[in-house]
Formats: C-alpha cells, structure tokens, sequence
C-alpha cells in the first residue's frame, strides 16, 4: 500500500520551515524576490492540505493524481535545493564583501551596488532558476484544479482500523512461557487497590492474541467479581472508550447521548467494592492529563483489580506509571505451526511433505510476526497445490511498493502516529537493507545533515535528535542489536514499511540495481562496497542527479576490510552528484581526494575514516556548509590544507587516532566548533595552546597532545580551560620521552594554567613532566571529577589531595617513578574518598611507605 504521500506532507514541513526562516527572508527581500517566496509558501501550504485526500484517489488507481504527486514531491526537493543554493551563494557574496560593508548593504537594496560580472552572472543564473521553479509550481497549481482536490484540514485517516473483541484465537501457538508470566501477574495477590500491567511490542507481534488468551482462562474468570474488554485503537476519546467499557459490564445499561460525567459516575457504580479486570487493547495515547480522567471511576474497586494494556509504544507505559512486560516475535518453529494451521488446518505437514519447503521460506520473510503469518497462510487456505504455494513466495505481495495484504497495514498505524518531525527521520532509515545494525551516532549525525531535526543550533540538534532515536526505538519501530548497545536492527517488515513510505525518494544499496527506471527521483542513498569497485556499481548513482546523501555502509560481514576505489571513478562520480549533503566514504583504499570534490557546496558531513588520505585538497576549504568533518583512524594523514579556518559552519571535527597528523593552524577561527577528538600543540603561528580561547562551544571530549611543545605558560592560561563548561572528558599529553630536555617548572606552571571547568567528569594525564601537580587537582571545586588517570608521570614526587574529590569513582595511578610516600596529603581529610569504587597502583618502583589514616 503506498503510503508516500504522508512522507511528502512531512517534508513539506521542511519547506515551510525554510521559507518561514528570518536569515532567508533577509537574503530574499535583498534580492528582491521576498514576495514571491511567500506566494511560494501559501500555495504550498494549501497543497499541503489536500494530500490525505489525494492519497485516497491515488490508492483507487487514480493514475492522474499519482503523477501528480510524484511531481509536487521532485518539485519540494528542487525548490529546497535552491533555497540552499541561494542562501550558501548569498553568504558567500557577504563574505567576500569588504569590511563593514555587509551591514550597511543589508539595509539597502541590491540595485544600489554596482555588481562585479561574475556576481551578475550569479543574480541572473539564480533569477532563471527561481522563474523556472515558479513556473513548475504553477503548473502544479493548474493540475491541481482538474483533479477535484479535497481540503481536509490535515488530517490523517487510519484508513478502516477494526475494533479487537475479547473472543480468543481458535489457532494459538506457543507462547507458554508468556501466557503463564501475564496470567501471574493477574492471579497474584496485590496490596494495592489498582495494578496496571502493559503489553508492549511492534504490531502484529500478538500482544491482543495474548491478553485474548489470558482474558478468557478460566483462572483469570474465578479471580475476578468483573470483567470488561474495550478496543480503543488510534483515537483515544475518553468518552467513546468509558462507554465501550461500560456496555461490557453487567447491567447493559444504554448509553446513547449520555456525557462523560454520567458514563464515569455510572461506571463507577458497577465498580464498587468489586475486584474487576479491564483490558484496554490497542492504546496510543501519550497524554497524562487524559490517562489520569480515564482512571478517575477505577480507583473504587477493591484490592487486586487489574487493567491490562496492549501497545506498541513504550511511553504509554511510562505515562500509566507501570513496568513493561515486552512481547518478542514468535520463534520459527511456532511460526510454521500456525502457518499450517491456518493454511490446512493441521499443526504440521506430515500430508504434504512437498509443501513443507515453501511453508519454511514463506514463514522466513515474515520475521516471527503471527500476523504476517496467519496473512500470508490465509491466501493459501485449504491450497494443495505446489504452484500456488510457489506462486505465492515469489509473488509481488513481497513488493511494500505493490503489495495488497495486510502486512504493512496492521504496521501503517505506527507511522500514522508519528509527528511529521519523526517521519521524516523513520523514512530516512529506508536506505538501510534488511538485517543491517544502524549505529546510532552516526544516524544521528546525518539527520543532522539533512536538516531533518528542524532549525536547532549545536547541542540541542543533538539532543533533539537523540530523543527522535528513542522514540523510534520507544515506538518499537527500531530494535536494540544484541552485538552492541550502540547498534539497531529494523524488523523486516519494518523496514518495508519505511520503503514504503519513502517511496523511489530512497535507495537501499542492491535493492535496484540494473533498474534504472526510477533512479532519477532517488535523494538519498546506501552502497554496500564490494572489495573492488567497477566503474559499472556506480552507474546507477550517476543517474541520480539530485542525490542528497551517498553513504558506503558496512559490509555485510561485519569485517573492516577495506575496498578499492579509484580515482577517476570517485571524481566522476561526485561530479554527477552536486546536490550532496552526505558523503560517507568510510573503510576505502583512498590515498588521494579528488579537488572536484569542492564543488559541493552544499555538503555538511564529509566521512573519509579508515582511508589512506595523507591530505585533503585545498578546494575543500570552499565547503562553507560543511558541519561535520570525519577522518578517524586515517593513520597515514599527515596534515590539513592551508585555508581551514574558512570553513566557519564546522562543527564536528573528528581526528581521533591519526598520529601523524601535526597542528592545524588557526583552528581557533572556528568558534563553533562543538567536538575536536585532539588537538595537536605546534609552534608556528596560528597553532598554538591560545587557539583555543574562542572554542567556548567545544563538549563532551577534547584530548591536547604534545603539550611539551609549550613555548610560554602564558599561552595555557589564554586557552582558558576554565570557560569550556560542556567539556565532560579531556587528556592531557605530553611526550613519553624524559630522556631529553623537560623543563620542569614551564610544564608546572602550563598544567596549573590548564585548570578546566568544574563540570569536567572524566581527566587524564599523560607524561606530564613537573614535580608537583597542581593545586587545583586535588579541589574540591572539582566535585564532578568521577575518573581520573595519572600515566607516566615520572618526575612527579607527591600525589595531589585526591581524597577531595567526593564524586571520585575510579582511581587508576601508574608509572610515578619518583612518588616514595603516599601519606595524609593525598587523603587530605578525615573522610577521604567517599564515592571510591576502584584504585590501582601501578609501576612505581621507588614507592616505600603507604601511611593509612585510622
């Protein structure tokens, strides 16, 4: 079932967002073309509201409406690619503007400046592409008008949800262990007056076929005075579900007309005393405030009654303030049972042996959920024949973008329920083929990217798109892999459901290759390397003119092997894909990046980790967008080009395990920059410790290396440590080599200068070479500190007043050669180490004397 359409009402919203945006509406009045992207902005906002009810014609075969809604959706993309093109092309023409200029120029319109040749080829190549885009959205317009278009307000249907009833299923399979749990928590003796147990799991999982099962067993029946089943379903109206439970009680009272006062009092009334069980099937309500009123005629019952929810949503749970009981798919054996079952009536296939290999493949692609089982057995109810089954296994109904079951139906209603925001997100994951572990960060990184998360600046895009994750994964539509805690799986039919809704805009790697019918409409995209690359696995791509993303995913075997890649098949391949946003090309024998690569002016993540690079290209320094900057584990790159410091919109740079990467100079030209994984010490202009005066945005992990190479104390105390309040973890490192000259009391002083914020949780140093630490590391202004790692320290000769430090957790000393007595100063109080979990002494030869106080 194409269910797409809701996905483009969802980027939409980027656009509205976009166009709404005071940086852009500044550049356009400038231009002059304000109001027209206003006019835009209206008109796509009343198309807005006519999808759902195109979405219905497009789902009876109406050809015309598809069409044009395949349209609108290349037509949002083009439109917010030119909106970025203008507005990086317009930043780039201030930048370049003399200085003082930018602001008195904003204040007066363009026709006031005498314009260079090449920024009049700039205004006159942007005013035809701006015509062009407009005349597209009128013709959009004029079909629109011929295609009896309804406005709905925004709404979106659930498109014939069924109500569950408390019958149980005649073909039950398994789930013993599940059934006895559910039916302990019911049965047991309860202190409390009201005891809410929750069902979760993804749809189609069997959560209604279990609360079905213990609903009716005969020792939940004896244990209580009441019973009531009510399906609430997407729609929780509290009036609706308090009559629907009402009329299973006993009384069969009529409840036609009646509000929500006399239902709850009369419900109330049934209740009394009595000790009820209540099913509420199906829940997707989020809102405390309505949970809390459902509640209010419950709460008169007597000691033990028990409601019992099903939903696929972890929150529901959390709001009615109960520990989960997680439903799991059905294993195997379970599943070929049932589908047996309901395929030919029996629990097995002892008279149809040569059916029995279809059975097992067929059951394979529905992933344990006992709904696509029963769906898919149902086509072959009562079917003998080995055409019909083979017909079936390779049928299109596998197809999420052509098949008619009820498979990804039952799973629709999970992306209903999604905010247009999460949406967006969900669709993303699209790109990912089945099986594959999505590392979280990462994911994170390129909804980023994409402008998925909305406007937020820095930590709070993070955060935003974090919480997006885990509500994904809260939602039950992304699964923890059991390899990692980083990692997550889709389920299958999940992920087919994502394609579903994504539609050609996203290209799973093998998924279509060979097919290029569609490739054109595709805006992002995976690759699965093989170890060799042919010039012929990029073919496809190329066709993809308005790529969004390019991301090389692992290979499928989970080994770090790297793939070849040549040159001139990158070059060429990069050149066909200006529009990119991502690029990640992690794990590849790349010795050289091509300089074509500056080209992509809308890029803002870049990932060469693991790649044989020794320097990028100069041309990278025109990337103005470019946000996140990836080149961990380069092992051979040896420095950055000249002209970094222009690349004012980075924020993320990740060097970590390069170790012949020297200094970057001028790195402190990036005042937003939020991670720098090291920061290298140099002497020459522009690379020293004062760089990092102006990073007041840096969090979470910084490490500085050769700190030996300090020319002035001075240049630490600039660094200002102190001021770097989201910095939770920092390294110190100076060189390990004591043999030649150390200056004992600069390095003294750089270290007392290097005093970090007292948010700091997690310190190390390494190779510091003064006598004495400083006083500040023993503070009990540093109440965070919950690790902290002394390592090569060799000339040191007392410990600092670690005893201090009442949040300390985990205390790792190795390699004080010099340090002989370990007395009351390194305790520094009568309650020293109130938190300590771990100490480790380590390597220290000279050590004679641990005076313990008593």
């Amino acid at each position: 079932m194409p269910i797409g359409e809701l996905f483009l009402g969802a980027f939409l919203q980027v656009l509205f967002d976009r166009l709404a945006s005071p940086q852009l509406l500044n550049l356009a009045r400038r231009e002059g073309i304000d109001k027209l992207l206003k006019k835009w902005e209206k008109r796509l906002k009343k198309i807005d509201r006519l999808l759902d009810d195109a979405e219905d014609k497009q789902l009876t075969g109406n050809a015309e409406v598809e069409s044009w809604l395949e349209d609108l959706r290349n037509l949002a993309y083009d439109i917010d690619d030119l909106l970025d093109e203008f507005a990086t092309k317009s930043a780039e023409n201030e930048s370049k503007a003399e200085p003082g200029c930018s602001t008195a120029r904003s204040l007066l319109p363009s026709c006031c400046f005498k314009m260079s040749p090449r920024a009049f080829m700039f205004d006159r190549e942007m005013r035809f592409k701006i015509e062009e885009m407009d005349q597209r959205l009128k013709g959009i317009i004029t079909l629109k008008d011929g295609l009896n278009l309804k406005e709905n307000g925004g709404q979106r249907s659930a498109h014939g949800r069924l109500d569950t009833t408390s019958l149980p299923e005649a073909c039950f399979v398994s789930r013993v262990d599940e059934k006895r749990e559910i039916l302990k928590l019911l049965t047991a003796e309860e202190s409390a007056y009201l005891k809410v147990i929750p069902i979760v799991g993804m749809g189609g999982v069997g959560k209604t076929a279990l609360a079905q099962q213990v609903y009716n067993d005969a020792r939940v029946t004896k244990c209580f005075d009441v019973k009531a089943w009510a399906c609430v379903s997407d729609v929780f109206d509290l009036l609706a579900v308090t009559k629907k439970i009402l009329e299973t009680v006993p009384g069969h009272l009529s409840c036609e007309g009646k509000g929500l006062n006399w239902l709850q009092e009369k419900l109330k009334e049934h209740l009394a005393g009595k000790k009820f069980l209540v099913v509420l099937d199906d829940i997707w309500n989020e809102n405390y405030n309505n949970w809390t009123i459902l509640l209010k005629p419950f709460q008169c019952g007597a000691k033990g009654s028990k409601i019992v929810i099903t939903t696929r949503n972890f929150r529901v749970a959390e709001i009615a303030r109960a520990p989960p009981y997680t439903l799991k798919v059905l294993p195997g054996k379970a599943c070929l049972t049932l589908f047996a079952l309901h395929a030919l009536g029996v629990e097995n296939f002892d008279q149809h042996p040569d059916l029995e290999e279809y059975g097992l493949k067929i059951v394979e692609k529905c992933q344990g959920l006992p709904l696509a089982v029963k769906t898919l057995a149902g086509l072959l109810s009562f079917k003998v024949s080995r055409q019909e089954w083979e017909d079936v296994l390779n049928s299109k109904i596998w197809d999420p973008q052509e098949g008619s079951n009820d498979i990804l139906p039952a799973l629709k209603l999970s992306y209903l329920h999604l905010p247009s925001n999460l949406r967006r997100c969900f669709a993303y994951c699209s790109i990912f083929p089945k099986d594959y572990e999505i590392e979280r960060d990462e994911l994170i990184h390129w909804w980023i990217a994409e402008g998925l998360l909305g406007g937020k600046e820095g930590k709070n895009r993070w955060n935003t798109g974090l919480k997006f994750f885990n509500e994904l994964v809260s939602r039950s539509l992304l699964q923890k892999s059991s390899s990692s805690e980083s990692l997550f799986l889709m389920h299958d039919l999940v992920n087919d459901l994502a394609k579903s809704v994504a539609g050609a805009t996203h290209f799973s790697s093998g998924e279509l290759e060979g097919d290029q019918t569609n490739a054109s409409f595709a805006r992002h995209a995976s690759f699965i390397p093989t170890d060799y690359i042919a010039p012929e696995r990029f073919k496809i791509y190329r066709r993809m003119g308005g790529l969004r993303s390019f991301i090389s995913l692992r290979k499928q075997s989970g080994d770090d092997e790297r793939s070849c890649l040549s040159q001139e098949v990158l070059c060429d391949l990069l050149l066909a894909l200006k529009h990119l946003r991502v690029l990640s090309l992690s794990y590849y024998y790349i010795s050289e990046v091509p300089d074509c690569i500056g080209r992509l002016r809308h890029l803002r993540h870049l990932n060469l980790s693991y790649t044989d690079i020794e320097t990028l290209p100069m041309s990278i320094a025109a990337l103005s967008n470019l946000e996140w900057l990836v080149l961990r584990g380069c092992d051979r790159l040896i420095k950055l080009p000249e002209g970094m410091e222009k690349l004012i919109n980075l924020r993320f740079l990740d060097i970590t395990d390069t170790p012949k990467l020297g200094a970057i100079p001028h790195i402190g030209n990036l005042e937003g920059l939020e991670m720098l994984s090291n920061f290298v010490v140099g002497t020459e202009n522009g690379s020293g410790l004062k760089e990092l005066k102006n990073l007041n945005n840096l969090r979470e992990e910084l490490c500085i290396s050769d700190l030996h190479m300090v020319q002035e104390a001075k240049d630490a105390n600039d660094a200002c440590l102190h001021t770097k309040e989201g910095l939770c973890r920092l390294t110190m490192r100076w060189t390990e080599d004591f043999a030649g000259f150390r200056n004992e009391e600069l390095e003294a002083k750089v270290l007392d200068f290097l005093r970090p914020h007292r948010n700091l949780e997690n310190l190390v140093i390494f190779y510091y070479g003064g006598l004495q630490f400083p006083s500040w590391l023993g503070s009990p202004s540093h109440v965070n500190i919950v690790c902290l790692r002394l390592h090569g320290c060799r000339r040191a000769e007392a410990l600092p007043s670690l005893g201090q430090l009442s949040s300390l957790k985990e205390l790792y000393i190795e390699g004080l050669n010099a340090v002989v007595r370990v007395g009351p100063d390194f305790y520094g109080s009568n309650s020293p180490f109130p938190s300590l979990v771990t100490l480790e002494f380590k390597d220290m030869p000279l050590w004679e004397d641990w005076i313990v106080p008593s």
